[in-house]
């Protein structure tokens, strides 16, 4: 029943967007037709952002809802006259990243969220400025910007058994990042010679931080005074304890055959 709906509201949806389009082609609605398809964008994002609101845990909704708000927004600016440049993308971009951070924020188990809102926030400003950066500039804010964010992510999950791999690709991505902003600088002389220094700097306090972390987890050695005292040996001096003997139980006499047990007991107690 759940697939026949769906089907039956794409259907819908492919129709409407169809027929509008073509009207809108033919010029039925006149200087309107943009205003009308970009306000039909935003309104389409504020219902499904109105319906995530209703449930938290269709977390698809605010991403659908961001989207479609931010493509109606530039639609609309547009109409205006309103140009933003190079920022054009980026408008759309920090929608779609205003979706996961959303995801992220009403709920903290979607950390996974953390990617894509971080890896497209950082796409939409470096999309923005692109004219003000040198292609060497771009690439090293580009590395250094994703190994913010897995630093982020590595950081926001900071002890938990499921992410520890982030401080992987952070470190890598961060160590490229700066590596390629040295040499979109241009530094000479002893920076170009002596930067590596910072390297081994990193590297030094991340070993020292993670031999402190597991001699801090390491279980502590027990002492003679924390083991229980030893029982006392009883028996024959070998170690063996004897075992207590139970007392004997009386021995009842057999019942001759062809006499009832209570009639006998009764002629035997006489």
């Amino acid at each position: 029943m759940k697939i026949r709906n769906q089907s039956l509201a794409w259907a819908i949806f492919l129709l409407f967007a169809g027929a509008f389009l073509l009207a809108k082609n033919l010029g039925a609605f006149g200087p309107w037709g943009q205003a009308a398809w970009g306000g039909i964008f935003a309104a389409a994002g504020l219902g499904f952002l109105a319906w995530f609101l209703m449930d938290f845990g269709r977390w698809w909704r605010a991403i659908a809802g961001f989207t479609l708000l931010s493509i109606g927004a530039l639609i609309l600016l547009d109409w205006r006259g309103l140009n933003l440049g190079p920022w054009d993308g980026s408008l759309v971009l920090f929608g779609i990243a205003l979706g996961f951070w959303t995801v992220l924020l009403v709920n903290s188990d979607n950390w996974w969220a953390l990617i894509p809102a971080g890896v497209l926030t950082v796409l939409a400003f470096l999309i923005g400025l692109r004219s003000q950066l040198s292609e060497a500039g771009w690439l090293a804010a580009f590395f250094l910007g994703l190994g913010l964010v897995f630093g982020l992510l590595y950081a926001f999950r900071f002890g938990q058994h499921d992410s520890p791999w982030a401080a992987i690709p952070a470190a890598a991505l961060l160590l490229l990042g700066v590596v390629t902003l040295i040499g979109a600088l241009g530094a000479t002389g002893a920076a170009a010679q002596w930067w590596p220094i910072l390297l081994l700097v990193g590297g030094l306090g991340l070993l020292i931080g993670s031999v402190s972390r597991r001699a801090a987890e390491a279980p502590a050695p027990l002492g003679p005074d924390a083991l229980p005292p030893a029982p006392p040996i009883v028996g024959d001096g070998l170690g063996y304890a004897p075992v207590a003997s139970q007392p004997a139980r009386p021995m009842q006499p057999a019942v001759p055959p062809g006499l009832h047990r209570r009639r006998y007991q009764r002629q035997t107690s006489r």
